[in-house]
């Protein structure tokens, strides 16, 4: 009885604290120490003394999940382990493909072949298909290719 006992208040604490540590081998050995105490409540007790202990150890698992995130989350030591901001954020947005073809603009970084240019007071990412060109050269823009544009020295 001591071992079922102690298997299950193993399984709770190894739950606990796979809440707080997410990885998963936390959770898997609090599965096996639930499926170890079940099958000693087999052996122990028959069919009704394992069945008891495998809903029991689940239930007192949801309960311990519960308050583990309704009432730890807002305590003081919860506030340390649960994210409470949104995080946000954006992808880059392409440059406009019909627009920005053609036009003309400096390199602001060597590119070499990849760097920066600048186009209409804009910054851009590049890529050159004349190979290296110097910073502060006047450049063109050819053509657009996901996120980068793809330009000449002039």
């Amino acid at each position: 009885m001591i071992t079922i006992v102690a298997l299950v208040v193993a399984a709770l604490v190894l739950v606990f604290f796979e809440i707080i540590l997410p990885g998963g081998l936390l959770g898997l050995l609090a599965v096996v120490c639930v499926l170890g105490a079940t099958w000693l409540g087999f052996a122990e007790y028959g069919a009704m003394g394992g069945a008891t202990v495998f809903l029991g150890s689940l239930l007192a698992i949801a309960i311990l999940i519960f308050f583990q995130f309704k009432l730890m989350a807002n305590s003081s030591l919860g506030k340390g382990f649960f994210l409470k901001a949104k995080v946000s954020g954006h992808s880059n947005e392409a440059p406009g493909e019909e627009t920005i073809i053609g036009k003309k603009g400096t390199s602001l970084t060597r590119l070499n072949p990849s760097g920066k240019v600048a186009i209409d007071g804009q910054s851009y990412e590049a890529y050159s298909q004349d190979g290296y060109i110097e910073s502060d050269q006047p450049i063109t823009v050819v053509s657009q290719d996901n996120f980068k544009l793809i330009i000449k020295k002039l």
